[in-house]
């Protein structure tokens, strides 16, 4: 496995490919697939055509947030990718509003391995792994490239070998959590179960502009979350922070201000290798939640950023 330090290099000059097994799949089959998962989720499915891959949110009534998804589009099939965590909670919720269409949810699936490249050359891995017998998409959470790949299960090495192939062919690395971390955070990515989970809206977790869909038509949870975004009323939000010196927080270390009040907590920390500095993600309130606002990590001073690394 490549360390750290190289898996972002790699990401940011080639491709950084990451096996999943914390993501989990749930399959939607029938004629109505597409039009009725699209009234129940927060990304554009609308005009998707097999071949396409979509990140969005399953949200409660409520706005808040399910977990985050990527929906796959396939021939005859919608797959969507969802953390193991949450795949139960997100297929009881979707089943719950299958009424009268023509759509069918499976009741949880292993059927796929799931790998996550990232990187400016992700997409010649996904034409690779697709001509192997994978299925997937371009997606990128990170602003630099990304794709996601399926395979099922009967192909999972005929693929493996083709991921690992173009790779190598690239200059490319296979990585692992600590990797996609240390990327995730130089890059402001917030992780369901790390920094959101079910109590957090679309807006706190900083979501709405790369999972929401502001001009599809209605959805589960859109009034609350077109009304907060209309009105700008969260009262926290996920932020990077750059910590100076040499401290290295604890996730849910306290983010306090200048006064000593607490005002947020730290959710997930990494040393980033293109700063060679600590770098966090916090939950703090609004109001200083802006690029340049000075906070404090234990006794360090912390800055907000709107990108730790641009």
């Amino acid at each position: 496995m490549t360390d750290t330090a190289n898996q972002v290099k790699s990401a940011r000059a080639t491709v950084l490919v990451v096996p999943a097994s914390e993501l989990a799949t749930l399959v939607v089959t029938g004629g109505d697939r597409l039009t009725w998962l699209n009234g129940l989720v927060t990304c554009d499915l609308a005009k998707r055509r097999p071949g396409d891959a979509v990140y969005g949110l399953a949200v409660a009534k409520s706005g808040r947030i399910l977990a985050d998804i990527v929906v796959v589009v396939d021939d005859t099939e919608l797959v969507i990718v969802v953390p193991v965590a949450a795949a139960e909670t997100v297929r009881t919720s979707l089943d719950h509003y299958l009424i009268m269409e023509d759509a069918e949810i499976a009741a949880g699936s292993d059927a796929f391995a799931v790998w996550l490249a990232h990187g400016p050359r992700s997409a010649e891995l996904l034409a690779a792994a697709r001509t192997a017998g994978a299925i997937g998409g371009v997606i990128d959470r990170t602003g630099l490239g990304g794709a996601i790949l399926l395979a099922r299960r009967d192909v999972e090495a005929t693929v493996r070998a083709a991921i690992e192939s173009s790779v190598a062919a690239t200059g490319g690395a296979i990585g692992d959590a600590s990797g996609w971390d240390a990327l995730r955070i130089e890059q402001a990515v917030p992780a369901y179960g790390a920094d959101f989970d079910g109590e957090t809206l679309p807006q706190e977790a900083g979501l709405e502009k790369t999972a929401v869909s502001f001009a599809k038509g209605c959805y589960l949870g859109q009034e609350v979350i077109c009304m907060l975004e209309m009105r700008g009323k969260v009262k926290r939000r996920i932020v990077p922070l750059l910590v100076e010196g040499g401290a290295t927080p604890a996730r849910g270390a306290t983010v306090t201000d200048a006064s000593g009040a607490n005002v947020g907590e730290v959710t997930s920390v990494a040393f980033s290798p293109t700063l060679a500095r600590t770098i966090v993600l916090a939950m703090v309130k609004r109001k200083l939640s802006e690029p340049g606002s000075e906070l404090r990590v234990g006794d360090a001073v912390a800055k907000v950023v709107e990108r730790p690394v641009s």
